[in-house]
């Protein structure tokens, strides 16, 4: 009975510490099998370090290639590989050789738009200057309107339609009539209505204005070449001195003969001078 009771109790205790032995067995293969596949702390900071190492030949590789493309020859950027983050994948070296490029052609590009703008602007200022050139001044306009040219050939127009009363005569003396006497007389008499238009009969330039006793209200034209001719016997003038006049253009009106012509009647006197002295006009009325 006791050796009964013995052996049954040693068998629950040798199931016991079995199965203890067991599960210590089974946690030491556990460990030891865990243990070799996960990797120690120096493995994953090698291979950490091998991925960047990895990166950084593949940037020096294909991407590196396309920055420098870039940077030396403004090619077309390429698109560079980007991580889960959406980063690229580049280092910090090759991202300042692209901003650095990046750069340099914004500055080259605005250069040469500076340099295009600066040419145009200069051609445009150089064809301005030519314009300026090539167009007359008011200078140069007032000076061509001071040089007068009187052409003989061309001759003079009547100032007015009428007939000659008292003729030129420098070589011998002529009656006059109102004075009752012999006189030289280096003008012409031209008789005309009283309130008659006088035009000019040449162009000229009015160079004197005035009230004489014998000849009344007076114009004096400067025709150029020398020449030199005075109206006389006139009213209400439309030029003054420094005015430029026209050929055919109206000048003034008869007036009523002054008293050295009251018998003679209304006229217009004129006087034709070449370089200071008269001359006969009725050789160039034409």
């Amino acid at each position: 009975m006791k050796r009964h009771k013995f052996t049954k109790w040693n068998k629950e205790k040798i199931s016991i510490y079995a199965s203890a032995a067991l599960v210590v067995c089974v946690c030491v293969v556990s460990g030891i099998y865990a243990g070799s596949q996960s990797p120690s702390k120096k493995q994953i900071i090698d291979i950490e370090s091998g991925q960047d190492e990895g990166s950084a030949e593949n940037i020096t590789g294909e991407e590196r290639g396309s920055v420098d493309e870039f940077a030396d020859g403004g090619q077309e950027e390429e698109t560079l590989p980007v991580t889960n983050n959406g980063q690229s994948n580049i280092p910090s070296d090759a991202r300042l050789a692209m901003d650095k490029a990046n750069a340099q052609s914004a500055d080259d590009a605005l250069a040469a738009d500076l340099t295009g703008d600066a040419e145009v602007a200069e051609t445009e200022i150089e064809a301005i200057d030519e314009e300026a050139l090539s167009v007359p001044t008011m200078a140069d306009n007032k000076s061509e309107e001071a040089v007068l040219h009187f052409n003989g050939e061309d001759g003079l127009s009547w100032p007015v339609i009428g007939n000659v009363i008292m003729d030129y005569s420098m070589d011998e003396r002529i009656y006059f009539a109102t004075l009752n006497e012999y006189k030289y007389y280096s003008a012409v008499a031209i008789s005309a209505e009283e309130g008659a238009p006088v035009s000019a009969a040449a162009v000229g330039r009015v160079t004197k204005t005035g009230i004489n006793e014998e000849i009344g209200q007076y114009v004096v034209m400067d025709l150029g070449d020398g020449y030199e001719a005075t109206y006389g016997q006139l009213t209400e003038l439309t030029v003054e001195q420094g005015d430029r006049v026209s050929k055919g253009q109206i000048i003034g009106y008869v007036a009523a003969p002054t008293k050295y012509y009251s018998i003679e009647g209304t006229n217009v006197y004129f006087k034709l001078e070449q370089n200071g002295t008269s001359v006969d006009p009725v050789g160039y009325f034409k």
